[in-house]
């Protein structure tokens, strides 16, 4: 895969072997606040699937301790926020020049990178392979947009840790009411956990993954 002018810091991971798949889907991976994406590398190799790539991206903002993708501020607003949407815009444009579709990219973020992949699918208007949350900050829409076909028919996966005391379990679920009522393939778990990526949710996600590769 030929990726050029990326507008964000990033590393691409070329699949192990592609198996019986095409080995031409990719998955943009998207950090938590504060992190890099050096935190996600490993986590490839712990997903573990025949023919995936990935592109594992640095948000634009710098924090104490890595990126960030927006400020404490979840205005919908927010400067940092669209600006981040503007720089996902430019990653999916480079994706569509190395002859990349939609339809082959898989979107996974973890806390603020599960709201930026949710908003940022939710913005495109298109289907995606499917679109991964893990432990998000959901965005609240008043009023909620409608979906498309295209979006109604990507598949979705979003988890959550019952014991999270960054994002409130209770919070995103409310939030993803409203998601539920018009996606047709969504998939809502729960886990024993805090606010992290834990073990049997990395396992939950490689059987997801293979269902689609």
């Amino acid at each position: 895969m030929n990726f050029q002018n990326i507008p964000l810091d990033h590393h691409f991971i070329p699949s192990v072997n592609k198996g019986m798949t095409t080995g031409h889907k990719l998955m943009i991976v998207l950090h938590g606040r504060g992190d890099t994406l050096d935190s996600y590398k490993t986590l490839t190799s712990e997903i573990n699937v025949t023919g995936l790539n990935y592109l594992l991206l640095n948000a634009p903002f710098t924090e104490s301790f890595g990126y960030t993708w927006y400020d404490d501020s979840f205005d919908l607003m927010d400067h940092r926020y669209l600006e981040s949407l503007k720089r996902l815009k430019g990653v999916l444009s480079s994706c569509l020049s190395a002859r990349i579709s939609p339809s082959d990219i898989f979107l996974f973020g973890f806390s603020q990178g599960a709201r930026m992949v949710l908003d940022f699918f939710l913005h495109e208007e298109k289907k995606f392979a499917g679109v991964l949350a893990l432990s998000p900050r959901m965005s609240h829409f008043e009023p909620f947009p409608k979906f498309n076909h295209l979006q109604c028919d990507t598949p979705l996966f979003v988890a959550h840790g019952l014991y999270d005391p960054i994002i409130p379990f209770q919070e995103t679920s409310n939030e993803l009411t409203t998601w539920q009522s018009q996606m047709n393939n969504m998939i809502f778990e729960s886990y024993e956990m805090a606010h992290e990526i834990d073990i049997l949710e990395i396992q939950k996600v490689r059987q997801w993954l293979n269902d689609y590769l």
